[in-house]
């Protein structure tokens, strides 16, 4: 291997992790994914010399194939929609689950299973794509352009496309696993709430009143102590109990009080200003009395 051979070969190597540690860093800025996409096209196009692509997205709600990310691509590309990668290529990619590369204008379909060695020419390539999937089933599918300005084989460019998309893929189902804890927390409050308000009638009869201090120790801790817990995740738990206890209290509070607010701040020991400020916040709406 010639010196600058092996120049050029740790440069793509250094091109590569730079990348993936920018990918890494975009999808863990923000909760929401969306806000990930068009920062992991800018990433590309930045390290990578990629001049146009985007990301389609499979909408659960509707079914349908949405873009939630582009870079460099013309009006009438993006009037195309689901079609924008060429004819046809989305279904390919569906029916085979692989890596694919547009060539022949978007006419021809090369699927790239992550073996094969003989592969088309760079030249005749216009979108090079890759598949993003939650445990097997395909969510998205990223296209590109290009990524190394050297004339190396297409399949080095689908290699590292198909990095990225694992990375976006574990993203999605990090987040996908935070909003199933996030409801499941929700039933827990709920339940948690009815156990209080049980725990209060009951507390009169009993030899020793239970502090309102042991109730959410007790309930707090045994929460937590089932939940997971994911060194990535970038999760809101904090707030959102913060949030359900303020609420419930509140309401709770103006429920005893039949929404006398005057009555109500008194009996929270806050002024009535706060108590409207609080309901503003927590979009509690005030009953006629």
């Amino acid at each position: 291997m010639s010196a600058s051979t092996e120049k050029d070969t740790q440069d793509k190597a250094v091109s590569r992790l730079k990348t993936l540690y920018e990918v890494v860093k975009a999808l863990n800025a923000s909760v929401d994914l969306k806000d990930a996409y068009s920062r992991i096209l800018g990433v590309l196009s930045q390290q990578m010399g990629m001049k146009r692509g985007g990301f389609l997205v499979m909408n659960a709600e509707s079914n349908e194939w949405e873009m939630n990310g582009a870079l460099g691509l013309s009006p009438e590309e993006m009037r195309r929609r689901k079609e924008y990668f060429g004819s046809g290529v989305i279904q390919r990619i569906l029916e085979k689950g692989q890596m694919a590369a547009v060539v022949d204008g978007g006419e021809s379909v090369w699927l790239y299973d992550g073996r094969t060695k003989s592969a088309p020419k760079r030249p005749s390539a216009s979108f090079l794509c890759a598949p993003v999937k939650i445990r097997g089933a395909i969510t998205g599918i990223l296209g590109v352009d290009r990524f190394y300005a050297h004339p190396v084989a297409v399949t080095e460019d689908l290699n590292l496309l198909n990095e990225v998309c694992a990375l976006i893929g574990d993203a999605m189902l990090m987040r996908k696993d935070m909003a199933i804890e996030n409801r499941a927390l929700l039933e827990e409050n709920w339940s948690f709430r009815k156990e209080l308000e049980t725990l209060g009638r009951s507390v009169p009869k009993a030899r020793r009143r239970i502090s309102l201090t042991e109730i959410l120790e007790e309930r707090i801790a045994r929460m937590v102590a089932e939940m997971k817990v994911d060194p990535r995740s970038n999760g809101r738990l904090y707030e959102d109990v913060l949030d359900v206890v303020e609420r419930t209290l509140l309401i709770s509070a103006l429920e005893k009080t039949k929404h006398v607010q005057l009555k109500t701040a008194r009996f929270l020991g806050i002024n009535r200003n706060t108590l409207r400020r609080k309901m503003k916040e927590l979009g509690i709406t005030a009953k006629e009395k």
